[in-house]
């Protein structure tokens, strides 16, 4: 296989720049219908919203779910103050003093959209004490103009309005390092996208189950309903994780163009020991640079998936990338590359006879 990694850049940024914060993921499902279209494919819902493709002609080898999770951390309107300035309540985990001073979009209940800033009081006018401390999420709030709380109102503006981050998309020195918005997990998503259109035309040992899942970053509520739904032999979770390369991180492995990242374990999950062992050992055979790691912090959608009916053999396949849960992140192309290329060899050869020499017995 050879992917053109200016394909995957395009493909990437075309996601990342949609706004899917979780529970409003439905125009990244349907860029995800639009650009693996196939009469080859089906394409449903669970009831959650997660988007399942599946195959149309498949053999009845082991049931296999890719997901990646199509949400994006954001905010969502508490209050409006009597000034016009809003305060927030975060969807996902954000450290606040990564927004401030950063660029804000809302959409209102009315369908109006507005631009404005994260704010803060500037260090000149701040109360000395409170410099040195840390912004919790009670202190941010959200200037886009308005005079007054009722100016605000009367533009639409409600309590649970999505409040988005903005970034733009671009690529740094080493141009294989791309900067955009929701980075997790669109660079995901981009390589679900193209194991779904390199493998649709394909005759496989198995019945993959490729999926969009919902809700991840408030609690990986979309894989425990569409796992559910698809009840799996094996089930892989495709994700971005923190890198350990910039300075004043823990030391960890995690580095960006280092290859595959094998997750070995985190706060939610113990990877299937047989499964890692397998797709480790296939991606040295066709010389796919990968490594395993110990996550320090997080998790993915397996905290949920490996409790499919019966418990189902689960696997996280991360992407590293710098600057998680903030208005930018950092990737890099040749990392998305390289688990395209894992993944789709593991969907070729996972077969009946192979899965049975994973299985418990």
């Amino acid at each position: 296989m050879n992917f053109n990694k200016e394909d995957i850049f395009k493909r990437l940024k075309e996601y990342m720049e949609i706004e899917g914060v979780s529970r409003y993921e439905d125009n990244v499902a349907k860029a995800i219908i639009k650009n693996t279209n196939s009469k080859n494919l089906n394409y449903e819902y669970d009831n959650f919203g997660s988007l399942i493709v599946t195959k149309k002609d498949h053999n009845n080898g082991p049931k296999i779910m890719i997901s990646a999770h199509m949400d994006e951390v954001g905010y969502a309107v508490l209050d409006i103050l009597d000034n016009g300035q809003i305060k927030v309540a975060a969807i996902g985990g954000i450290w606040p003093t990564v927004v401030v001073g950063t660029k804000a979009k809302l959409i209102a209940s009315s369908g109006k959209e507005f631009y404005g800033i994260f704010g803060h009081t500037s260090i000149h006018i701040m109360e000395r004490e409170k410099i040195s401390k840390a912004m919790t999420t009670k202190d941010l709030f959200v200037d886009f103009g308005f005079k007054d709380k009722k100016e605000a109102e009367e533009q639409g503006i409600e309590p649970g309005d999505r409040i988005l981050m903005h970034g733009e998309t671009f690529r740094l020195y080493n141009s294989d390092l791309v900067v955009g918005k929701s980075m997790d997990n669109r660079a995901g998503v981009t390589v679900l996208d193209f194991i779904i259109n390199s493998l649709k035309d394909e005759k496989l040992p198995n019945r993959p189950y490729f999926v969009g899942t919902v809700q991840e970053e408030v609690g990986t509520r979309g894989a425990k309903t569409s796992v559910s739904y698809i009840n799996p032999d094996i089930a892989i979770a495709l994700d971005t994780t923190s890198s350990h390369d910039t300075d004043g991180a823990i030391k960890g492995r995690q580095k960006l163009g280092d290859g595959v990242a094998i997750r070995v374990q985190d706060g939610g999950t113990m990877m299937d020991p047989k499964l890692v062992d397998y797709i480790y050992k296939l991606a040295k055979e066709k010389n796919i640079k990968v490594y395993k790691f110990l996550a320090q912090g997080g998790g993915t959608d397996a905290a949920e998936l490996q409790y499919g009916k019966g418990g189902v053999a689960t696997l996280t396949i991360s992407i590293p990338q710098r600057y998680l849960h903030s208005p930018l992140g950092v990737c890099h192309l040749e990392d998305l590359k390289n688990v395209t290329e894992l993944l789709i060899e593991f969907l070729k050869n996972m077969n009946e006879k192979e899965y049975n020499k994973i299985q418990y017995k």
